[in-house]
């Protein structure tokens, strides 16, 4: 018998027993749980930033102030003023002087405060949430949903050309444990909980 069928031989006797379950409990989720909270203290985690808007008037204020005086462009449409120059446009080369990206977000997930985008939301400007010095996403707290699990069910199958989620601003740390905010994109991520 050859040292390969020997070897074969011994894995078959020893492999573990398997019927077929798997043991999901530890991504259960205490349904007592508060997302919002969860899904705050996991965006501050991620060095992000939240701000809870009362009303749309409210909102309107938190991002003239987030803005202020930026150039921006507000795919979400959701900003009562306008700055000269807010036009979506196709070509992505227009948006290089750009610094601020608003636009909303279909679902966000409370175990690690991501929020969900595709092209429906940022109308086929994927470059725009990476390229831009600052995001602000505008989200609702009803969207919120524990894990990923219920994040991907959620979403089903969508289709869509692209999807990403976003989970605060750009990060990279090199061996030396060095920290670099906005290395690959956005400097700044503000999640506004409508």
């Amino acid at each position: 018998m050859s040292s390969k069928t020997s070897i074969l031989n011994r894995i078959r006797e020893n492999k573990p027993s398997f019927d077929g379950t798997i043991d999901l409990s530890s991504f259960l989720v205490d349904e007592r749980e508060d997302t919002l909270e969860r899904f705050c203290s996991s965006l501050a985690a991620n060095s992000g930033k939240y701000v809870l808007a009362s009303d749309e008037h409210n909102l309107n204020e938190v991002l003239l102030e987030e803005v202020a005086g930026k150039s921006y462009v507000d795919i979400a449409g959701v900003l009562e003023v306008y700055q000269e120059g807010n036009v979506l446009d196709a070509d992505a080369k227009n948006y290089k002087d750009t610094k601020v990206v608003i636009f909303k977000a279909q679902v966000g997930v409370a175990e690690n405060g991501a929020v969900w985008v595709d092209d429906q939301i940022i109308q086929g400007l994927r470059i725009l949430p990476f390229i831009v010095e600052h995001t602000i996403v505008i989200l609702k707290q009803t969207s919120i949903v524990p894990t990923m699990h219920h994040a991907y069910q959620k979403i089903g199958n969508t289709e869509t050309g692209f999807g990403t989620f976003l989970a605060g601003p750009s990060k990279t740390g090199d061996i030396e444990q060095n920290l670099v905010i906005g290395a690959h994109g956005a400097l700044s991520h503000l999640v506004v909980l409508v």
